[in-house]
């Protein structure tokens, strides 16, 4: 009895916190790129929060020379909407990197996945493009998912 209220009190914690579900895009900004990035739900390693670095590149990506734009945190289920302006960024999630050009008066969609590669290994990560109607049924499956408000911006 007691270990099955454990879930229950988790459940309505996390349905009264602050973050908002999504509900609809955003309108497109004509000066910026509306680029969500995307934590879907999964079982695994769903306790742990990733901490992501995002860069934004001073001309072109081969140049090397790269400024940090913002830290964030996603946990499972969680995302995250940026505007930012056109040009290179990195983003950077444990050992993972995808670097994406972000276009002017454009929506995408960038998604940290897990996958398993055997059944005593433990999950590996990779970050995905995704196309919208992809990314649209991952932000309404289940009970939505939910906005992360709260970034540690630098420099934006």
């Amino acid at each position: 009895m007691r270990h099955s209220l454990v879930p229950i009190l988790l459940c309505i914690f996390w349905n009264c916190s602050g973050s908002q579900r999504f509900e609809q895009w955003k309108n497109e900004k004509p000066d910026v790129s509306s680029v969500y990035i995307l934590r879907p739900a999964r079982v695994a390693q769903s306790l742990f929060s990733f901490r992501i670095e995002l860069y934004r590149y001073e001309g072109s990506f081969k140049s090397d020379k790269r400024i940090l734009v913002g830290n964030l945190s996603l946990d499972s289920g969680e995302y995250k909407l940026l505007d930012l302006e056109p040009g290179f960024y990195q983003l950077k999630c444990r050992d993972v990197e995808k670097i994406f050009f972000a276009k002017q008066s454009t929506r995408q969609f960038l998604s940290l996945e897990l996958f398993n590669t055997g059944v005593f290994t433990l999950p590996e990560l990779v970050i995905q493009e995704l196309d919208a109607e992809k990314a649209l049924r991952l932000l309404l499956e289940g009970n939505r998912m939910y906005s992360v408000t709260e970034t540690s911006d630098s420099g934006k």
